[in-house]
């Protein structure tokens, strides 16, 4: 499922092992919430705001710092064997910044000029996992388009809630029984809820 959500409110990351295959959907218990790093504090946040607002080369950022360390440890690096790629990457990675700059975001989907997003198109989004009270999670996918977001001060982007923690789904479910949800301040209505007040919801 897809929402609108303030990328300001994403600021945690989770901290364990990605699965093989996505986990969209699921309902999760246990502490995997309170395991949790500063989304800012990431290599790719860091390189980022480095390369945008202190505009400096992509060699001297922290995003470099930690390719090489990834390629001298495992000879490999996210899924790019050479400093040549790390340098075609950057190069990508400036033409989604340019375009979310100039065009605005835009989903996969629409990217892809379809009408129903398809599971390759999730991948792509931001994906976020929902803790035991309403706290996201940066999980997995679209970590550059989500630090791309907050570095351009954007308002909304979408994202597609990837897993929620069991009893944040237990307050979604008392929410669609009648119940008063938990307010955000502002008393806002929290993007994990919108569904259920709409009455489409999985």
């Amino acid at each position: 499922m897809i929402v609108r959500v303030d990328p300001t409110k994403i600021n945690r990351s989770v901290l364990e092992w990605t699965p093989r295959l996505p986990q969209w959907g699921r309902v999760v218990g246990g502490d995997w919430d309170r395991r949790w790093e500063p989304f800012e504090d990431r290599a790719v946040y860091r390189g980022l705001c480095q390369r945008y607002r202190e505009e400096m080369a992509w060699e001297e950022t922290a995003l470099y710092e930690a390719f090489l360390d990834q390629l001298e440890r495992f000879g490999n690096a996210w899924e790019h064997g050479s400093v040549t790629a790390f340098e075609t990457r950057c190069r990508e990675i400036d033409r989604l910044y340019e375009s979310i700059r100039d065009q605005g975001y835009r989903t996969q989907a629409d990217l892809a000029d379809v009408s129903e997003p398809r599971l390759a198109h999730l991948r792509d989004e931001i994906n976020v996992d929902v803790g035991r009270d309403g706290t996201l999670y940066w999980r997995t996918y679209g970590q550059h388009r989500l630090a791309i977001a907050k570095l351009l001060d954007l308002e909304t982007v979408p994202v597609v809630i990837h897993r929620r923690h069991r009893q944040w789904q237990a307050i979604r479910e008392r929410f669609r029984e009648g119940e008063e949800p938990p307010r955000a301040a502002g008393g806002d209505l929290h993007p994990d809820l919108r569904d259920v007040l709409a009455g489409d919801h999985w």
